[in-house]
């Protein structure tokens, strides 16, 4: 028997005996992420981080509404820096799960700065608009801070550096995503006396789903975004960010500008929400504007779409606290496909120049090839080094039952449209119409066989890296 449950995961079920009932336990499989990134170290292509989290189209927010999908951000290649591959700069955009993603763009930022500086992109997972705005955010001599948890447990040690151990003390509710409302209290260090002031938070959360907000809010439980409150010198705790955001994903830092938000003399923050987030690292930063930093552009000289396959999951302890191995690869995964036209495969570099909703379409275990040209960027000064920041533009939309048109590819998304499904037509003009046709012929129907299983070992691929039999390359049911 094979079952498709309301999340998307499907389920085979063998050797039911007839006349008997049976009581079947749904797996706890990811149905659904974010493309992910993969790029060049000079041996492999090294996992990243995944992208477009925010992009995510028609999800369930409350009775009658939906999200409103933020289609841009920057990532930064943190932990390596890239080496060329045949003389480019080379990356990997693919999707490992069950979605259709629509990538409009793609751009590579080299970020120039002092030695002893760090840089990083304003990027953070808003609940609503307003979105956070791009700019680079230099920091120098950033530090950690005391940190407590809810029941007064020090975990300042766990955030001190990024070593995969999380402040995961946790109360799981039975809707994914969603936990007791838990909090961070944080000593700055010294009172706050005005000037610049940010948080550098370092984690990954583990999504809710539609599914999951749906059931939620039937139960009468609301999603609570990260806030921010401050201890005044009354000893009163006063709200002073609503939304602080959390990471849009994976791994990855988010900024929090606290300056002239707090009070005057404030020293103790507290941070509390009820979404399933892992804090890896805290770091408090109180640069002064106007360190010097320098950003300049790769070209994009080749984006090659073809299926890749499904790459190899590790999991660490923490739940979401996912990484993928590029070269170790399953031709077949237990995944379908939206119905629907997608982009023919091949050369799809026109396609993602500029944001322009000419999609690029793709669909589970797809990807696309993307390389840049580094020889046109100026030299780096002397005691400067240099960091690389990834931009994606496009959305993304998986297969939950409670997800707006989960089951085809149409209606395209669009910029402008607010929420998804958009109550105005994909804008058809001689340029995007032709657009359409000429790019978006490959299709997907009901015919069209899924693929529901993995099956490393002996396909058509063979692994580059590490031989692994069948069952050990399985990933784990989750």
């Amino acid at each position: 028997m094979r079952l498709r449950w309301p999340t998307g995961v499907a389920q085979d079920e063998i050797e039911l005996a007839a006349g008997a009932a049976r009581p079947i336990v749904e797996l706890d499989r990811r149905g659904s992420s974010c493309p992910v990134l993969f790029a060049w170290d000079g041996s492999r292509y090294r996992f990243i981080t995944d992208v477009l989290g925010a992009g995510v189209l028609g999800h369930w927010v409350a009775p009658g509404t939906r999200n409103v999908p933020d289609p841009t951000e920057y990532v930064k290649i943190e932990g390596f820096s890239p080496s060329l591959r045949n003389g480019l700069l080379s990356f990997q955009l693919m999707e490992p799960m069950e979605e259709v993603v629509y990538l409009d763009q793609v751009r590579l930022l080299a970020v120039d700065h002092p030695a002893d500086t760090e840089v990083f992109p304003n990027e953070y997972f808003a609940s609503n608009p307003p979105f956070p705005e791009f700019k680079v955010i230099a920091s120098r001599g950033a530090r950690p801070a005391r940190v407590w948890d809810g029941n007064g447990a020090d975990v300042t040690e766990t955030l001190r550096s990024r070593d995969h151990r999380y402040v995961d003390k946790l109360e799981l509710l039975r809707f994914q995503g969603f936990v007791r409302p838990h909090t961070l209290e944080v000593d700055l260090g010294e009172p706050y006396t005005g000037g610049p002031l940010r948080l550098l938070w370092y984690g990954h959360i583990e999504y809710f789903t539609a599914t999951s907000m749906y059931a939620a809010d039937q139960a009468g439980l609301q999603p609570l975004a990260p806030y921010v409150e401050a201890l005044n010198a009354d000893g009163q705790w006063v709200r002073v960010l609503d939304d602080m955001g959390f990471p849009a994903g994976l791994p990855r830092t988010i900024t929090v500008d606290l300056t002239g938000k707090l009070p005057p003399g404030a020293r103790r923050l507290r941070v509390t929400t009820n979404l399933q987030i892992y804090w890896d690292q805290l770091l408090v930063d109180r640069t002064p504007e106007g360190e010097p930093v320098r950003v300049s552009e790769a070209a994009l000289t080749r984006a090659q779409l073809s299926f890749h396959g499904y790459p190899r999951t590790i999991e660490g302890a923490t739940p979401g606290d996912l990484s993928y191995v590029y070269e170790q690869v399953s031709d077949s995964g237990p995944y379908a496909r939206q119905l629907g036209a997608y982009t023919r495969l091949g050369d799809v570099r026109q396609l993602l120049d500029a944001s322009d909703n000419r999609f690029a379409i793709f669909g589970s275990g797809e990807g696309v090839t993307l390389e840049f040209d580094s020889a046109s960027l100026p030299p780096l000064p002397s005691g400067w080094k240099r960091d690389y920041f990834f931009y994606a533009d496009g959305y993304e939309k998986d297969m939950d039952f409670y997800a707006a048109e989960p089951l085809t590819v149409e209606p395209l998304p669009f910029r402008g449209m607010g929420v998804y499904p958009p109550t105005l037509p994909y804008p058809d003009t001689d340029t995007s119409l032709g657009y359409r046709l000429d790019n978006n012929s490959r299709f997907v129907g009901s015919q069209d066989p899924p693929a529901y299983r993995f099956r490393y070992g002996k396909t058509r691929r063979q692994f580059q890296g590490e031989s692994l039999k069948p069952e050990t390359a399985r990933p784990r049911a989750r």
